[in-house]
């Protein structure tokens, strides 16, 4: 006789889950085990009320009482009625089959660990079963919370696989289970139970298709990691907007794609311009001042007002004049546009220019390039970046330091996070994805030269870095080529796939996880700062200063350690690392810090040198293929 283990019951908060019979959807998901019948029907016996156990056939729950002690009556077994029969589908259930077995069709190759049909549907079945209370509580007392009990018995040389559902004891749902790897299968029988809520169960009734599937999705996604996600589609019009044609938003007005900012100087300064400017082909650089507008002189005009008399209809033009920073002026009419979305955004401390990037967006690289000519006009000669114009005197060719912000960035494009450490790199690894999709896996490298000639860079990151600018910092620090400023980053180190669905929504899944050049994981870990600001960090900034002005660097063990971590590295060693530097929101500390790197003697080059490298542990990690 084969052991088989008795189960306790188990509540949820919401959901009373008794675990019966011998595979059962809970807290967790417990593996199959065989068992003789005997034993199944002694447990579906337990499941029930007390009594004489009775014999239960393949595809119903019965469950049995006892009479009154008194009557003078034997107990005899009173039956259950079986389970209601199914309801037929609609056209909205079959679309939502299709769009359940779709989703696990995509699924299955590309999950970062392998599961079955069987396997997801369970978490997604469990994850419906977890509703709270029903919508409408009565008016007086606290309505009852809902029990579910969901059994999966494994199929015998006896009797096929079955699942059963009871709902306060009373049974919903009574079926043989299909193979564990058959997705139609088990999209049906998905299907079969949502259906089934929604008909029977008083606190589901208000929910349609869409509601359950997208609970049933996403709680499945929700075992698998913190990144996945189902987004349902956006709603149909209703008919009101269907009769009443909605009035069609205004059009956002065009601008010349110039901000600005104010300075000591009496007039405003350009602070940044759109890469969609005409003012780029016209020479005008951040720096540059604007002296009049439309025949008005701007020296007395507020900035709110200056930037409303900027904007207008597309097509439109204004005339502008300027003063360059070499002493020369430009007056033209320059014709207002629609303007893209812009990612970077220029700032000056005294003497060395910052470059805010606030996300990765599909032209990041480009916009930081055109940032970057205006400040290191001597570019390499075979370099496609715009020069200023004939006439201006360019400013120097090299510069004391440059800053790139990226806090507050939480990612956006991976390739473009890529692209934009090329500019600072002449060759290297950047990053590599690992999978179990062949696709997933590849190696981020780039062969092309530093535009800023090695200028010292210093790069600011926060507890809000994530993703694709994690990706940056690291493999500028990895290169050797940054020093990194600031608190630990966010730690988001996987990548997703999307797919749409054919209900129309959108299936968002993780699908790789990434690793720096030095073979690192970059996941639940995150890029640990060379200068630490995190006011509960290990090491104040005011001593982490001083070593490094003795050639010596606090972080280099933490920094040791962090370069050792991989996928499978304990979470314990994760969190004690980012403790040497807590996460932290930005402050004025990050940018006072790289300044101190650019100004105090020594103290950038020995925090960029004392970056541990592990080439020797990753051979892989320096090579470029």
């Amino acid at each position: 006789m084969m052991p088989v283990r008795l189960l306790r019951p188990v509540c949820t908060a919401f959901t009373g889950v008794a675990l019966s019979g011998v595979l059962t959807v809970g807290s967790a998901i417990a593996q199959p085990v065989q068992a003789h019948p005997f034993w199944s029907r002694l447990l579906h016996h337990f499941a029930g009320r007390p009594g004489t156990p009775s014999s239960t056939p393949v595809g119903s729950i019965a469950t049995t009482t006892s009479q009154p002690a008194g009557t003078g009556s034997s107990s005899r077994p009173t039956p259950v009625p079986t389970a209601p029969a199914l309801p037929e589908f609609t056209d909205e259930d079959r679309l939502a089959e299709l769009t359940l077995s779709t989703a696990l069709t995509f699924m299955l190759p590309r999950t970062l660990t392998p599961h079955t049909p069987q396997e997801l549907c369970l978490w997604g079945m469990q994850a419906l079963l977890e509703v709270p209370q029903p919508l409408q509580q009565p008016d007086h007392g606290q309505a009852p919370s809902s029990s579910f009990t969901l059994a999966v018995q494994p199929g015998t040389m006896f009797s096929p696989a079955h699942m059963s559902l009871l709902h306060d004891r009373h049974p919903l749902l009574s079926v043989r289970t299909p193979d564990k790897d058959d997705v139609t299968g088990w999209s049906h029988l998905s299907l079969q139970l949502i259906t089934l809520l929604r008909r029977d169960v008083p606190s589901y009734q208000l929910m349609n298709d869409e509601t359950l599937l997208s609970r049933f999705l996403n709680g499945l996604l929700a075992r698998l990691d913190p990144y996945s996600r189902y987004q349902s589609p956006p709603p149909p019009p209703s008919q009101s907007d269907a009769v009443t044609p909605a009035q069609p938003p205004p059009e956002p007005a065009a601008s010349v794609g110039l901000t600005l900012r104010r300075t000591r100087a009496h007039f405003p300064v350009v602070a940044a311009l759109n890469l969609d400017s005409p003012l780029w082909d016209a020479g005008i650089i951040p720096g540059d001042s604007l002296t009049s507008l439309d025949h008005q002189s701007t020296r007395q005009m507020a900035l709110p007002a200056l930037q409303a008399m900027l904007t207008g209809p597309a097509g439109s033009t204004v005339e502008l004049e300027f003063r360059t920073q070499d002493g020369h002026h430009l007056i033209r009419n320059f014709t207002r546009g629609r303007m893209a979305e812009e990612s970077v955004f220029p700032e000056q401390a005294g003497r060395f220019p910052i470059l805010r990037v606030t996300h990765f967006s599909s032209r990041t690289a480009e916009e930081v390039s055109q940032y970057l000519s205006t400040l290191l006009p001597e570019t390499p000669p075979n370099s496609s970046l715009p020069h200023p114009p004939d006439g201006r005197t360019p400013p120097a060719p090299t510069l004391p330091g440059l800053v790139l912000d990226l806090r507050g960035n939480h990612g956006g494009i991976l390739q473009q996070a890529v692209m934009t450490a090329a500019l600072f790199l002449d060759h290297g690894v950047i990053a590599t994805t690992e999978g179990r999709a062949a696709e997933a896996n590849h190696v981020w490298s780039i062969q092309g030269g530093d535009l800023t000639n090695n200028t010292p860079l210093a790069l600011l990151v926060d507890q809000d870095t994530g993703s694709a600018a994690e990706v940056l910092a690291a493999a500028l620090a990895d290169q050797q080529r940054a020093v990194v400023t600031g608190s630990s980053t966010f730690g988001k180190g996987m990548v997703q796939i999307s797919s749409t669905l054919p209900n129309g929504g959108h299936l968002s899944l993780t699908w790789a996880h990434i690793t720096a050049p030095q073979g690192w994981a970059l996941q639940d870990l995150g890029v640990l700062p060379q200068l630490c600001t995190s006011p509960q960090g290990q090491f104040s900034l005011r001593d982490q200063l001083a070593a490094l002005r003795a050639d010596q660097s606090l972080m280099t063990d933490a920094l040791r350690q962090s370069r050792l971590i991989h996928t499978d590295s304990p979470e314990a060693a994760r969190r004690a690392l980012r403790q040497v530097c807590p996460p932290a929101a930005a402050s004025p500390t990050d940018i006072s810090a790289a300044l101190a790197l650019f100004i105090i003697p020594h103290t950038y080059r020995a925090a960029l040198l004392h970056l541990p490298d592990n080439t020797a542990i990753h051979p892989a990690a320096n090579t470029t293929p």
